[in-house]
Order: structure tokens, then sequence, then C-alpha cells
């Protein structure tokens, strides 16, 4: 299996897919604080770390345990 570096930024459609999240229910986890944070690479673009998100899915994993 091919490692990903965990500094790799995801934009928000790359996130949705990885995660199974339509877009618009992405961006509304986001609204209410239950996903991290974007960072803002660009005036109006936003992207998120590979590793935040795969900690943020290791965690929903851990909650259903």
């Amino acid at each position: 299996m091919e490692q990903i570096d965990p500094n790799r930024l995801l934009r928000a459609k790359q996130v949705a897919d990885l995660t199974g999240l339509s877009v618009s229910t992405f961006y509304s986890h986001i609204r209410q604080g239950k996903f991290p944070k974007p960072l803002q690479t660009g005036p109006n673009t936003v992207a998120w770390r590979y590793g935040d998100i795969v900690g943020w899915i290791n965690s929903l994993q851990e909650v259903a345990r």
C-alpha cells in the first residue's frame, strides 16, 4: 500500500470522496465544529491536511467502539 504524506493538502471534493460524505454534508460538519478546520492556501482557496482527515476518521472509529 502506498504511503501518503500526512502533510499532503486535499481540496473539499477530495476530502468528501475520502470520507464518503457529500460536499454539502462535509461543509455542514465544518460549520458545526465537527470537522478539522481548513488551511487558507490562497485568497479564495482552502485545503485540509491528509493527516488531519485520517485522524478525524480514526476518532470516529474510536467513538464507535
